[in-house]
């Protein structure tokens, strides 16, 4: 217990290090005191490991589901956790999410995906190895739970299981779950771990269905703005993520992950890396939303050495989370009496549609509209074509030629 009692002491020596406020301070050392500590002695545990910090996120996660503490106090909790025993492995203590629905491996199968994580990087983008990751282990999970330690008696009826098993989960997005599996499969086929040709279960029964989401009206876009207050630091950082994304076409995870440097005040453009494609792009910096961005930055941004822009408000001041976007415009589109609903296309990424059907409208390539939007497939920007009503119109066929009649109704 002593050994455990020294890690808090440097997991608290480390929040205080990054500048996390001293009501968080005190928060953390309490849930470290005072659940994690009692959680060890009862279970006789004299080391805190992954196993042990597994454990008790997941009895954590089922006190809060019957209502004993709330959701907040079960999530720092298990940060808690997660902390501790990263001090505990002699591991770097970083502050950021932490993952707690994995099921663990056999060690065989940990290294393999270690592997393949390793081979597809190579190819793939960030954003899209972790979804291949996921799948991956979903089926790694399926397979071992059927008594297999490796891939000697795989065959294609297992992967028609898994894949039957995991549809469900997978309803918008069967391409991936098949795409995936397909890609390893082939991994392991080509490396010599298997020899399995389970081509004819991974093959889609239908295209992918694409639902064309709309954009907003111009009308929207200025209540959209009109509703940042822009007296007050957070409303000159949202101004300023909305103003990027609406009139530079900018991804939500492309201006969460902009920094000062990227950016060229002298040439008044924006480069950026993009985070989906790995693909780099230049965009214009307009007067708007340099004017927008500056003055975040001189009025608003707090001080910090944080190489982002755009940052948390309260400590520690880092990047901002992956939902920053979804969270500003639920406050906007409550504040002028737009509710969103799934898939009515009024989501922070319809700003970037809105951009792209912009142009469209006037009179810009296709091929110029995909270049802007950082789009490596050209069809891509085709999808705004459909969104200008306008330009629809002009290409409606004549139908007077055909003879017509009148028929009433029977």
């Amino acid at each position: 217990m002593q050994k455990i009692m020294e890690a808090i002491e440097c997991v608290l020596t480390f929040l205080r290090k990054i500048h996390l406020s001293s009501s968080s301070i005190k928060q953390y050392k309490i849930h470290l005191r005072s659940s994690i500590v009692p959680y060890c002695e009862a279970n006789c545990i004299g080391s805190f490991s992954d196993d042990e910090m597994q454990a008790y996120a997941e009895e954590q996660m089922s006190k809060a589901k019957n209502g004993e503490f709330s959701r907040s106090t079960m999530t720092h909790r298990r940060k808690a956790a997660a902390l501790l025993a990263d001090c505990m492995q002699g591991r770097e203590l970083v502050w950021g999410h932490k993952s707690f629905k994995q099921k663990k491996l056999c060690e065989y199968f940990e290294e393999i995906l270690a592997d393949y994580c390793t081979h597809i990087s190579q190819s793939l983008a960030l954003r899209t190895i972790r979804g291949h990751i996921c799948v991956i282990r979903q089926f790694l999970v399926f397979i071992e739970q059927n008594s297999m330690q490796n891939f000697n008696k795989l065959t294609s009826e297992n992967v028609k299981d898994f894949i039957a098993n995991a549809a469900p989960n997978h309803k918008a997005s069967m391409s991936m779950l098949t795409g995936a599996t397909r890609k390893f499969l082939s991994y392991i086929a080509d490396t010599g771990l298997a020899s399995i040709n389970a081509e004819w279960n991974l093959i889609n029964p239908a295209p992918r269905y694409r639902k064309l989401l709309p954009c907003f009206s111009d009308k929207e876009t200025d209540a959209i703005l009109d509703s940042m207050d822009r007296t007050t630091p957070i409303g000159k950082r949202d101004y300023a993520i909305i103003m990027l994304t609406l009139w530079a076409g900018l991804r939500g995870v492309d201006i969460l992950d902009l920094k000062r440097s990227d950016i060229d005040w002298n040439r008044k453009v924006i480069n950026v890396v993009q985070g989906k494609t790995v693909v780099s792009i230049q965009t214009a910096l307009s007067p708007g939303v340099g004017n927008a961005i500056a003055d975040y930055i001189l009025n608003g941004r707090p001080e910090t050495d944080s190489p982002y822009i755009f940052v948390r408000h309260r400590r520690p001041h880092d990047r901002l989370s992956d939902t920053t976007g979804k969270d500003i415009m639920v406050r906007s589109l409550c504040k002028i009496g737009i509710y969103h609903k799934a898939w009515d296309g009024k989501s922070f990424h319809a700003l970037r549609r809105t951009f792209g059907t912009r142009l469209v409208r006037a009179g810009v390539p296709i091929r110029s509209v995909g270049e802007m939007l950082g789009h490596v497939n050209p069809n891509s920007a085709k999808r705004y074509v459909s969104l200008n009503i306008d330009g629809l119109r002009v290409c409606c066929l004549d139908i007077s030629m055909f003879r017509t009649k009148k028929v009433g109704l029977l």
